[in-house]
C-alpha cells in the first residue's frame, strides 16, 4: 500500500470522484464534469492524474474520438484484496492524522462557527452480531448515498463524513 494512499484519497474532490466511479462503475472525463459541475475541467485532470499515480483508479478503456483519446476510468481492483495487519493500521492512523489536521485548520479560521456548520461528534457502544451489524452498516450506507448523489447547488456546501467501526477494548 503507499504510503501516500491516505493523502490522496482524504482530499474532498477526489474523494467525490472515487464516489462517483463507485457509483457509476465507470465514466470518462465528461461524464465526470458533467456530474461534478462545481470542479473545473483542468482541477479534474489534475485530481485524475493523482488518483493514477496512486493506483487508486485505473484507465479501462480508451476511445479515439474525433482525432483524440478519450479515456474511460475505474476504480483499480487489487490482485489479491487482502492487506497486511500494519498496513491496515498504518492506514487508519494516517487517516486520523489526517481529520486532527483537518481539524484543526479549521479551528484556527478566526470564522469557524462549529453550531453554524453542525460540527458533530458522537460515540456509541452497541452489542451487535455479525448479521445484526452488516444490516445497520447497509442502512448507514444507504443514508450517506443520499448525500453522495446530491448534485451542486447554491444550498449545498461540502461536508466530510467519517465513519469509524471498531471493537471495544477489552478489559
Amino acid at each position: 500500500m503507499n504510503k501516500d494512499f491516505t493523502k490522496v484519497i482524504m482530499n474532498p474532490i477526489r474523494q467525490r470522484v472515487i464516489q462517483l466511479l463507485i457509483r457509476r462503475g465507470t465514466a470518462t472525463t465528461s461524464q465526470m464534469l458533467e456530474e461534478l459541475q462545481d470542479i473545473p475541467q483542468a482541477s479534474l485532470y489534475r485530481h485524475l492524474r493523482i488518483l493514477l499515480e496512486a493506483e487508486c483508479i485505473t484507465v479501462v478503456e480508451e476511445n479515439k474520438i474525433r482525432g483524440t483519446i478519450e479515456k474511460t476510468y475505474g476504480i483499480a481492483k487489487e490482485a489479491n484484496g487482502e492487506y497486511q495487519k500494519d498496513e491496515v493500521s498504518g492506514l487508519i492512523q494516517s487517516t486520523l492524522l489526517s481529520l486532527m489536521g483537518s481539524f484543526k485548520h479549521y479551528f484556527e479560521d478566526e470564522e469557524a462557527d462549529p453550531i453554524k456548520d453542525i460540527l458533530s461528534l458522537s460515540t456509541s457502544t452497541l452489542l451487535l452480531s455479525d448479521d445484526e451489524l452488516r444490516e445497520i452498516l447497509d442502512e448507514i450506507g444507504q443514508i450517506i448515498k443520499r448525500g453522495v448523489d446530491n448534485k451542486p447547488s447554491k444550498d449545498r456546501k461540502e461536508r466530510r463524513f467519517t465513519f469509524i467501526l471498531s471493537p471495544c477494548e477489552k478489559e
